[in-house]
């Protein structure tokens, strides 16, 4: 059972994304119109697009045993952190102010860092980082002042 769910999406960020999609699109069309290289940039084409498909933006899911953040498609963006290997965790109001070992960021309205019993530290943005940590307070994660 799912006990927090949010995806974090930039507007902004997934326009801009969009231009090397188009382009590439247009060159893969092009390419194709005179005969050379079209398999190459077929290729090329479809594996920027779900590159890009996948860092547009990220889904951040916790239930009773683990916390899961990944992308659209979850190909190249994910990770799983189980609760129990969680040490502490800190909540910040400002999407800009988290730094941790792995980084997944996206303006929004504040961020969360994941402090691991193995040293490493996860950080993410949030759109909801006092409901976010009442669900790691929840489920017994100690919060850090």
């Amino acid at each position: 059972m799912v006990l927090y769910e949010e995806r974090v999406v930039s507007k902004l960020f997934l326009l801009i994304m969009l231009i090397p999609i188009v382009a590439m699109a247009w060159g893969t069309w092009e390419t194709y119109l005179t005969g050379k290289g079209f398999e190459i940039m077929l290729t090329s084409w479809v594996f920027l697009t779900l590159l890009l498909l996948d860092i547009m933006a990220i889904k951040i899911e916790i239930d009773e045993e683990k916390l899961r953040i990944k992308g659209i498609l979850g190909i190249i963006v994910r990770k799983t952190i189980r609760i129990e290997d969680i040490k502490s965790f800190k909540v910040s109001d400002q999407w800009m102010k988290c730094y941790g070992t792995i980084h997944f960021t996206f303006p929004a309205k504040g961020c969360v860092i994941i402090n691991r019993h193995n040293g490493w530290s996860v950080s993410f943005s949030t759109n909801n980082p006092e409901e976010l940590a009442q669900t790691l307070a929840t489920l017994g994660v100690p919060r850090e002042a």
